[in-house]
């Protein structure tokens, strides 16, 4: 009875419509509402949870908790982090109602159930199950939620991070979304491994633009200003970021060649002795490649609004993911030197932010949570190895980077390679053994905080 009232609430929590409309803003109240409603969903769900805690409500895209450690202080809290927005969805091609929470042959199915409402919910229901026993841990942890994070965390995990700051306080370490317990997914391992995402690839989106003079497009230019911007973008695709093995990536494949067999075990356990022969031999896709190198992904193309009017501007969007060490600011002038052409305007479009690096130790499988997170892991996914890795995509936990003494990035899900593809995309779905398994995984982590 009680795991299908934890179904109910994962589904009710699905249903309520946490996108962003098109063109809204801070402010807009018709926006916002469904944000609000998700956080009075949370302390109508979990009564035992609010009463253990202390809830603080710092806008409709950050509720704040602190749970009370009776410890005698001397450990530093523990912060989880989670948002409850979802990305916006194309319903036409959806087969099913994106916020319906469909129940279908063992699966939940609707945006947020991966990304990451399913973590929420369990979260929370192992938080609930505890109070109501009447646990309660022996440092403070804090939870932090937040309803932007789809959009950068500006306005929720940024403000949240501003507001620990200036209370003075500092976490241990953090947890938050992330990579999961992966399946089938590297040739010659047959373990499933537990991916613990400790560190972050930085991000930075850029606007390329060329200009040229409007008019009838009967009448175009010898040199027009979309061929100049393509000549640009055909330079960056000819021109990659150079691969580089860092500490987090090498640790990974060292350990990883204790698992595999054959070829791969010897050529994995030794990236730098191999040198640019071991980029050639891994670096074959683009999963494993943004491993090594700053990738650089074209997303947006603009020029004129009509078919017949020589536009005044082209443009271009380009998204970088920053490899350590590079900054944002080695990564303009790279572009801006691959480009090579005065012609074209190249500017910061959105926010940026550099490389989030990991805690030293955590790279040699310990330091603050490891063990604790590990312990975790091993009650719930026992046939699974846990390694260290990179995050690829961006979380809100960058923004508590200087708060914390390391961050662990992990989902408790274990995904073959199709149910990993959900996240973001038609039909996203999260089994019910996922959900039970998240809920289980963080049961045994506040138990051992």
């Amino acid at each position: 009875m009680e795991q299908e009232n934890a179904v109910r609430r994962f589904r009710d929590a699905i249903r309520i419509k946490t996108d962003w409309p098109r063109g809204a803003g801070e402010g807009d109240r018709e926006a916002e509402a469904p944000l609000r409603r998700f956080q009075d969903f949370l302390a109508e769900s979990y009564p035992s949870f609010h009463r253990a805690t202390e809830r603080r409500v710092l806008s409709p895209y950050s509720v704040l908790y602190r749970w009370p450690g009776i410890g005698p202080g001397t450990e530093a809290p523990v912060l989880v982090l989670a948002h409850y927005d979802v990305v916006p969805v194309e319903k036409e091609k959806w087969t099913c109602d994106p916020f319906g929470a469909e129940l279908k042959d063992g699966f939940v199915y609707g945006r947020g159930t991966q990304d990451m409402k399913g973590i929420l919910v369990a979260l929370l229901e192992a938080a609930e199950e505890l109070a109501r026993r009447g646990f309660r841990p022996r440092r403070d942890i804090w939870f932090a939620f937040g309803g932007d994070e789809e959009r950068t965390g500006i306005t929720g995990a940024m403000r949240s991070a501003g507001w620990f700051r200036e209370k003075g306080l500092r976490f241990s370490w953090v947890l938050d979304e992330g990579s999961s317990v992966v399946l089938n997914q590297i040739p010659g391992v047959e373990k499933p491994l537990a991916l613990f995402s400790i560190e972050e690839k930085g991000f930075l989106s850029l606007e390329l633009s060329a200009a040229q003079k409007p008019g009838h497009a009967s009448k175009p230019p010898r040199v027009q200003a979309a061929a100049v911007l393509a000549r640009a973008l055909l330079r960056l695709s000819r021109r990659p970021f150079p691969c580089r093995l860092i500490s987090t990536v090498e640790s990974f494949y060292s350990r990883l060649s204790l698992l595999a067999s054959g070829v791969p075990a010897l050529t994995m356990g030794h990236p730098r002795l191999l040198g640019p022969l071991f980029f050639s031999l891994f670096a074959t896709g683009p999963q494993a490649e943004a491993m090594f190198r700053t990738t650089l992904a074209m997303t947006q193309l603009a020029g004129s609004s009509a078919d017949n009017v020589m536009p005044s501007e082209v443009r271009a969007v380009i998204n970088l993911r920053l490899l350590r060490p590079r900054t944002v600011d080695g990564a303009i002038e790279f572009v801006k030197r691959a480009i090579g052409d005065e012609r074209v305007s190249v500017k910061i479009y959105g926010m940026g932010n550099d490389p989030v690096p990991p805690n030293p130790e955590h790279t040699r499988l310990s330091g603050p949570g490891w063990k604790e997170m590990e312990s975790a892991v091993n009650r719930v996914f026992p046939d699974a190895e846990v390694l260290p890795f990179i995050m690829t995509a961006t979380t809100d936990s960058r923004h508590y980077r200087d708060l914390a003494g390391g961050i662990f990035r992990f989902s408790p899900f274990k995904l073959s390679p199709a149910d990993s593809g959900g996240v973001h995309g038609h039909d996203e779905r999260l089994s019910l053994d996922n959900f039970f398994r998240a809920i289980s995984f963080y049961t045994a982590l506040f138990e051992s905080l």
